[in-house]
């Protein structure tokens, strides 16, 4: 698939590279320093002219169309990589260039069960694991579907390598990386599994899928409301920049999204609540959902998550019919 132009990459800062067994350019690896200690890699997010007709399987629905990041907090011979991509080839190409940046030790963290974020998981053996204890037991259930390629249709993931260690829901855990603090935190937004990290001295979010540009995908709409709650009490945590999974790789070689970004999803998902008893409901666009967050650039309109606001919109439809609308507290 068609990327960004060479010349347009590099005045990002981003550099270009392929795994060695991903043959196509849409898994083709973007480095994106973000500081001396956090790198970001990038694959997807080609233009809708560069992508060929269907049928698609789910790495490039839930990845690579709408674009897909990983990240590494490292510092001296450690790293913590957060989530690997949807296939092994890419996740060994993350792991050979930290290793030749002189990374000797790593940890792996899971942000949530959904694949497009555990694919590549079998690079990372020999290493300690962690995730939510949700995650653990998720994936420990759904193993054999998912290495069957049948959870989510092909391709499998096989083997599936299973966290080793889990973190309570309530618990909050600090790992040093080298002399960088990195606090995995227990989120119940998006999936209710979710692992979200801060670095709290660089006032940085990891934020996983709990964030998603343009809109985030809803895998959870029952839970709507606590998801609301739980992102407002996430604001307040004290960072300023949030780095998530699926986003525009310009605004993550620039430093991330600001807290508009935040308050865009947290408007979004009410909206799709208190807009659901609304009899063309699911005839109402992306636009008119994003506009305003558009308008402020906490978020930009991609044409791949037109599909994802579809689901959305049937699935709210679906869980949201026979109930009453919550009210929601202010923005």
């Amino acid at each position: 698939m068609k990327l960004m132009p060479s010349a347009t990459l590099a005045s990002l800062g981003l550099l270009l590279a392929a795994p060695a067994a991903a043959q196509d350019a849409a898994h083709a690896v973007r480095v994106i320093p973000i500081n001396d200690h956090l790198t970001a890699f990038y694959q997807g997010r080609p233009d809708e002219a560069s992508v060929p007709p269907g049928p698609h399987q789910w790495p490039d629905l839930g990845a690579i169309f709408v674009g897909v990041a990983t990240y590494a907090v490292h510092d001296g011979d450690t790293a913590l990589v957060y989530d690997t991509f949807t296939d092994p080839a890419s996740a060994q190409w993350v792991r050979d260039w930290l290793t030749k940046a002189g990374v000797r030790h790593f940890i792996l963290a899971t942000s949530h069960w959904h694949l497009d974020h555990i694919g590549g998981n079998t690079v990372y053996a020999d290493s300690m694991r962690i995730a939510t204890e949700a995650t653990r037991v998720r994936l420990t259930e759904k193993r054999t579907a998912i290495e069957a390629g049948t959870e989510e249709g092909p391709p499998a993931i096989r083997p599936l390598i299973l966290p080793n260690i889990g973190i309570a829901k309530d618990s909050v855990v600090t790992l040093m990386i080298g002399g960088v603090k990195a606090e995995l935190r227990p989120v119940a937004i998006h999936s209710a599994d979710g692992l979200v990290i801060e670095l709290p001295d660089d006032k940085v979010l990891l934020a996983g899928d709990t964030l998603e540009d343009t809109a985030t995908f809803v895998a959870e709409p029952e839970s709507i409301p606590e998801q609301y709650k739980a992102l407002g009490a996430m604001r307040g945590w004290g960072f300023t920049k949030i780095l998530p999974n699926h986003g525009n790789p310009a605004v993550i070689a620039a430093g991330g999204y600001g807290l508009g970004f935040l308050d865009a999803t947290r408007a979004y998902v009410r909206a799709l609540v208190e807009h659901s008893h609304d009899a063309d409901f699911q005839k109402q666009p992306l636009a008119s959902f994003v506009s305003e967050a558009v308008k402020r650039g906490d978020v930009s309109l991609w044409w791949a998550y037109r599909d994802a606001h579809a689901n959305n919109l049937a699935v709210v439809a679906k869980a949201w019919k026979d109930r009453p609308i919550p009210k929601f507290d202010a923005p």
